[in-house]
């Protein structure tokens, strides 16, 4: 029965503070690919006008209406078939990494859940319904596995395989605390995804599955942990690069099959590691480090906190290790240490995503894509109790 349910639903559904901050908008961000990284932010400190207007004379000449009026040639009706045919593999391409995203999870809490028996959860400190709530949890992202698989075959494609993954969690505490930033992840993955998608099927559907993924790391969170269900009023959004760095701590995707590359977005790949502080208090400085990098005359690295549909870029500060006084955590082959001012801003915003990208002196034009990015994503929290106030510093 349930599987018959589940054909039927995948043949109608066929057819994301310092004064030097600084926030861009939606208009520098408005180019749909991997190249572009698109996190739509809405403030900055001036915009410039548009330089890409249209002349009203070209709205009334004749190519924006003979179409309607002359018979349509075979070679614009071979363009149109060739852009649909390209838009269907990218729609596979993007319901794939779906899949891998949901092939990882549905591993990550099956494995916990047979590992941790309810006795372990209450000598945690939980509840006795926490661990029948996972259950429940482990089931959907299964039906969403599952779906993936059907809808993907049903479009005449192939669907990617399981990776090999590495499960960190030695106890039911870090169980759930790895469960509730996979979750988070996976919402703000099928938020950045939506807009690749050309099929509408496939964009209400994949909103209906983000909207599930939501509810979940707002339950771990709020539930379980105690802490805010939600960040801020908007989910952040990533890439498919942002998410797979961010993963990558648990999925060895060299591991994976072959086959897999083709069947997933264009330039699929991790960016270098980010490694935050352990301790991050907003309006102070803290420690990051990262895999050094080549610098052009004239740039410089900007730390980018990513947080809802906002962008801050904060510089970020060079020292030598001799003026720390001690080896700590090395760049550069042990020759610098690298600091930033956490934007008081982000006190209480929940998940933040931390990224380093390189630009030219003039914050202002720093920007998010393929070519800018250094390291990150990394994740950050910045908990907040029922009142508002700060939890952990």
């Amino acid at each position: 029965m349930k599987a018959t349910i589940l054909t039927s639903f995948v043949a109608i559904a066929l057819a994301s503070t310092t004064t030097l901050a600084n926030v861009i908008p939606l208009s520098n961000r408005d180019t749909v690919n991997l190249d572009v990284i698109p996190h739509p932010p809405i403030r900055r400190l001036a915009v410039e006008p548009s330089s890409e207007q249209i002349s009203p004379s070209l709205l009334s000449s004749p190519p924006f209406f003979v179409e309607k009026i002359l018979p349509i040639s075979p070679e614009v009706l071979d363009r149109r078939e060739n852009r649909k045919n390209s838009d269907d593999i990218r729609d596979i391409q993007h319901l794939n990494f779906a899949l891998v995203i949901e092939e990882f999870l549905t591993a990550f809490f099956e494995r916990g859940l047979a590992r941790y028996t309810q006795e372990d959860f209450m000598r945690a400190g939980h509840a006795e319904w926490v661990r029948g709530r996972y259950l429940q949890l482990v089931e959907q992202d299964r039906t969403h596995k599952e779906f993936l698989q059907s809808a993907i075959t049903s479009g005449r494609s192939e669907y990617v395989r399981p990776c090999k993954y590495e499960f960190t969690d030695n106890d039911v505490h870090t169980f759930v605390e790895i469960s509730e930033a996979l979750e988070t992840i996976a919402a703000s993955a099928y938020t950045g995804s939506l807009q690749y998608y050309s099929n509408k099927a496939y964009v209400t559907t994949g909103a209906s599955i983000l909207a599930v993924k939501s509810r979940h790391a707002s339950w771990i969170n709020s539930a379980v942990r105690k802490q805010s269900p939600g960040s801020t009023a908007f989910e952040t959004l990533l890439t498919p690069n942002e998410v797979a760095t961010l993963l990558s701590d648990f999925v060895n995707f060299d591991s994976c099959p072959s086959s897999n590359r083709d069947l997933l977005p264009p330039n699929f790949h991790t960016y270098p590691k980010l490694s935050l502080s352990p301790r991050l208090v907003p309006g102070e400085k803290a420690e990051i480090s990262f895999p050094s990098t080549t610098l052009e005359q004239g740039e410089r690295i900007y730390v980018a906190f990513l947080s809802g549909i906002e962008t801050i870029f904060v510089p970020l500060e060079a020292r030598s290790a001799s003026h720390e006084g001690g080896p700590g955590n090395h760049n550069e082959e042990g020759s610098q240490r690298y600091f930033v001012e956490i934007p008081r801003d982000l006190a209480v915003r929940g998940t933040v995503f931390v990224t380093l990208v390189k630009g030219r002196e003039n914050i202002r034009a720093v920007r998010m894509d393929e070519e800018s990015i250094v390291a990150g994503p990394a994740m950050a929290m910045f908990p907040s109790d029922a009142n508002g106030n700060s939890i952990g510093y």
